[in-house]
């Protein structure tokens, strides 16, 4: 995961001048004699123009803190291939494709409002067979077609910010995540497809260093502290698959 300190200087700076400019030109109109009314106005939408657009950064800057690179069909084959074959048989825009060098078996699925990624680690290629490969994609697909995965990644770079942080929390509802769970299987027909991917990354680990403004990105747990991410552990997604 980044940990480049100067990611972080630059985004304090943008976000002081995102503030500060809107306050320079309230108090330059001010000075000019303009109306209240109108002074008041101006400053506001200077405010939400300045902040959406550092938000619109910011969600490029989410991307850049999981690390993850592109994945090519010439390295990754078997990613894309299955990534195809269930975009094409379901009718589901095909996403960016990257991937994380992590041992972790574990998804981060983020968007920028017109295009979806997929950061998937090394660890899941390597220790997931084509059928719970497939099953884990198709929950990340699924994750991609959720009308707040775009606010959700946008709102992991506001919580990166100190004073947005005692306000925000990226606290993953079980409820949502095993109501997903039962629509990814569908895309499969196969439940025990994707039960066997969470027996194996329950084996293997699921952590993601440096993941705490991102863990609600992620399909499963990347902190380790499933108490405060909110994550339901494997067990209790395997039993609730095993019901269907």
């Amino acid at each position: 995961m980044n940990k480049n300190p100067a990611n972080s200087i630059t985004t304090s700076l943008l976000f002081i001048l995102s503030i500060s400019l809107p306050m320079g030109l309230g108090v330059l109109l001010s000075v000019l004699g303009m109306q209240l009314w109108v002074f008041l106005a101006i400053g506001i939408f200077s405010l939400f123009v300045s902040l959406t657009l550092l938000g619109r950064w910011g969600t490029r800057q989410v991307q850049t803190r999981i690390s993850s690179r592109v994945a090519t069909q010439k390295e990754f084959p078997r990613l894309h291939n299955a990534i195809d074959g269930l975009c094409l048989s379901h009718g589901i825009e095909a996403p960016n494709l990257k991937v994380l060098d992590s041992s972790a078996v574990n998804i981060a699925v983020t968007s920028n409002g017109s295009k979806n990624t997929l950061s998937v680690t090394t660890g899941t290629l390597m220790n997931l067979g084509v059928v719970e490969l497939e099953a884990l994609l198709a929950q990340a697909l699924i994750r991609t077609q959720e009308p707040r995965i775009s606010q959700e990644t946008q709102k992991s770079f506001w919580i990166s910010l100190p004073i947005f942080r005692y306000f925000l929390r990226n606290k993953v509802e079980t409820e949502e995540v095993l109501l997903l769970d039962q629509k990814s299987v569908a895309l499969t027909r196969f439940p025990p497809g994707l039960i066997k991917a969470f027996e194996i990354s329950d084996r293997i680990g699921t952590f993601i260093e440096g993941s705490a403004s991102t863990s609600h990105l992620w399909l499963l747990d990347p902190t380790a502290q499933l108490a405060t991410s909110g994550h339901p552990s494997a067990s209790l997604r395997c039993a609730a698959l095993s019901e269907l």
